[in-house]
């Protein structure tokens, strides 16, 4: 998360500062995943191939927490 730009919160204008989302039902951090809406189950995975990564930010000042998706890289 070190290359990730500086972001302003949409509240009070505050530095929003990368945080980590866990569940502490599974005592793990959690990495959060988007697909598009039109995805289907993978035939051989059972599984939705994954878009994106979630990132979540939380403002210094206010407290808001804000989640941004990344952009899948294109090459």
């Amino acid at each position: 998360m070190a290359d990730e730009p500086t972001r302003t919160c949409g509240e009070c204008d505050g530095t929003m500062l990368p945080i980590v989302i866990m569940d502490h039902n599974y005592r793990s951090a959690t990495v959060l995943h988007y697909r598009m809406p039109d995805d289907k189950v993978s035939f051989w995975t059972g599984g939705y191939p994954t878009a994106g990564v979630v990132n979540a930010f939380m403002c210094a000042g206010c407290g808001r927490i804000a989640l941004y998706g990344a952009l899948p890289k294109t090459e």
